[in-house]
């Protein structure tokens, strides 16, 4: 099952890197073209639409059917492709075999001489404003019309055009190996179960602005055991989130996004009808969709705060069987707060979370806290690091037949290490102790959790 699995996804891997590839070497051919144009500005309007370029110079398509093309007309400016100073000016020229009768920049008329033929205008750089600027030119011939559209930027103490965002699409795989010495989180008899793991992680970025864009993720992550008696406990996991960001807006880096989950459990023997839509082997146990807000402020390069609020909704199909039952709701509503600075040649991370559970039956109702610290000691060529943390989790109603308000308490100490092979390469390990803590019956467990990783970044 998980050959086949594998081979599968390394043979969808390899088609979808061969075709970021030739976008990358496309990409990189128009770039190598935008560079001709800038250091040879003095290029006829025909010859760039034949070379289709992306970048400096840009066409528009957008013309009327009565409008004739221009074959013998030049337009081209003297400033760089950004600038950092709102003083001084640039030139506008024009050149063409037939005589101008009207000229516009960004809408503004500008007066030319009866007859002629070549025009120069200058161009004050304080009408531009910091960031990204766009100029149209629209040049009236007799023989019609052509429209040139150049960008400028203008840097100031907040725009740098090096920091402008740009689009871009990443793929990053993590193959995982993990051990487990209480796989069953028993308190007595502990059974010792491996599982291997693939996480496929896309993010697509879609620039709308300086420092603004809409990010879309989606996920893939499944499991498998080694020793076929915990196939039960395989899942297979998938979300889709989309995002809206931007990194420099007047309070902080800014994030508003939604997604949807669904997670499926493996039942190879179909006991439940109601089944994973991506693969039958698995029922489906759960769907989610939810809403969250970010914000992450930098305080002087000292200290970053994050604060994100989540909201998601939830249907539980985990206890269901037929496909005409209603699956009952959850709520989850969750606070969490991170603070980040680095101190004695150390990283270290505070995050604090609040979240409440609210599902259709009172006694499956519960609210849970958690603080966490983790220190990082940034050796070279293997980073180090230790996390500490707990977690306190209360039901609000007792059980009718019991009586008893669960609660449970628990921590867990982490250790890891991280080798960056190169920048899209790296390896990485984990030992986690974890003990619970539970006024209920049988609930009380220890466990230790060994983790490899390798990840890769296309």
């Amino acid at each position: 099952m998980l050959k086949k699995i594998y081979v599968f996804f390394l043979s969808l891997f390899s088609f979808i890197f061969l075709i970021y590839k030739i976008l990358s070497a496309e990409e990189i051919k128009y770039n190598k073209l935008d560079k001709i144009f800038e250091e040879y500005p003095k290029i006829s309007s025909n010859t760039i639409d034949n070379f289709g370029s992306n970048g400096f110079f840009k066409k528009n398509k957008v013309e009327k059917k009565e409008e004739k093309k221009h074959d013998d007309l030049v337009i081209y400016i003297t400033s760089p492709r950004s600038i950092q100073s709102n003083e001084g000016f640039f030139q506008i020229h024009i050149s063409t075999f037939n005589p101008i009768r009207e000229i516009k920049i960004n809408e503004e008329k500008y007066k030319i001489d009866n007859l002629s033929y070549e025009s120069s205008h200058d161009y004050a750089n304080k009408k531009l404003k910091p960031g990204e600027n766009k100029l149209v030119v629209e040049v009236i011939t007799d023989i019609g019309k052509t429209v040139k559209e150049f960008k400028i930027f203008l840097e100031d103490s907040f725009y740098k055009f090096s920091d402008m965002r740009k689009s871009s699409f990443t793929l990053v795989n993590v193959f995982g190996l993990s051990k487990d010495n209480n796989a069953n989180s028993s308190p007595s008899e502990k059974v010792e179960a491996t599982k291997g793991s693939v996480t496929i992680v896309a993010i697509g970025q879609m620039v709308t602005g300086y420092s603004s864009a809409f990010v879309i993720t989606t996920i893939l992550n499944f499991d498998d055991q080694f020793d076929s008696k915990y196939d039960s406990k395989q899942i297979i996991f998938r979300q889709l989130g989309i995002d809206w960001n931007d990194q420099k807006t007047s309070f902080g880096d800014f994030t508003l996004g939604t997604g949807m989950n669904m997670v499926g459990l493996w039942d190879k023997e179909e006991q439940s009808e109601i089944r994973d839509p991506l693969n039958k082997k698995y029922k489906k146990i759960a769907q989610e969709n939810f809403y969250q807000l970010k914000l992450k402020v930098n305080f002087n390069d000292f200290i970053k705060w994050e604060t994100s609020l989540k909201h998601s909704m939830k249907d539980d199909y985990s206890t269901l069987m037929k496909t005409e039952e209603t699956p009952p709701k959850v709520y989850v509503s969750k606070l969490s707060q991170g603070f980040e600075t680095n101190w004695l040649d150390l990283n270290w991370l505070l995050a604090l979370d609040y979240s409440t559970t609210d599902a259709e039956s009172d006694t499956k109702d519960f609210s849970s806290s958690g603080v966490s610290l983790k220190m990082t000691w940034p050796l070279n060529p293997v980073p180090l690091n230790l996390q500490y943390g707990i977690t306190d989790q209360q039901y609000k109603v007792a059980e009718p037949l019991t009586g008893v308000r669960t609660k449970n308490y628990s921590f867990f100490v982490e250790t890891g290490a991280n080798y960056q092979i190169n920048s899209w390469l790296s390896l990485s390990y984990s030992h986690r102790y974890e003990v619970n803590e539970s006024n209920i019956i049988n609930s009380d467990y220890s466990k230790n959790t060994d983790t490899l990783n390798f990840t890769v970044i296309y």
